[in-house]
């Protein structure tokens, strides 16, 4: 009855669930995120660094001009691969539509079934699978070279 007891105990204390629900108004972290302007991230490095490393004054100036030119770099990067991203849907977008003309209704249908399977995540591999494929790869790619 005492093992009982405590086992019942401690089921009773783990939490189930704890993770919060996904609703429709919760917002992406994109958004969560504060946007710094260069400046202040260069700044925050160099301050960062300076905790540990202890600069002078003149190695503080060049410090934060080293992480201001990285922070404007990155800036300018981030900027260019987001509207890359946005040319690469828009393309995607409008092939699907070119196809969407040549295509018969069952057609049409079926590509939408695949489309969303896609989504749904039915395609997706595992990190294993890869390492699998690319193991059997190597090894089919090493019999070949043993044979000539």
């Amino acid at each position: 009855m005492l093992f009982a007891g405590i086992s019942l105990a401690t089921f009773a204390q783990e939490e189930k669930g704890t993770r919060r629900p996904i609703t429709k108004d919760r917002k992406p972290r994109m958004e969560k995120k504060i946007q710094r302007t260069p400046e202040e991230i260069a700044k925050l490095k160099m301050e960062h660094l300076d905790k540990y490393l202890k600069f002078t004054d003149a190695q503080r100036s060049e410090v934060y001009a080293i992480q201001l030119e990285q922070a404007i770099q990155a800036v300018a990067h981030r900027e260019e691969m987001k509207n890359l991203h946005d040319k690469k849907r828009e393309d995607i977008k409008d092939s699907r539509e070119k196809m969407s003309e040549i295509l018969t209704t069952e057609q049409k249908e079926l590509l939408k079934k695949s489309y969303a399977q896609r989504h749904k995540g039915n395609f997706k591999r595992t990190k294993r699978d890869f390492r699998k494929r690319g193991m059997i790869e190597k090894k089919m790619t090493d019999a070949e070279n043993v044979e000539s």
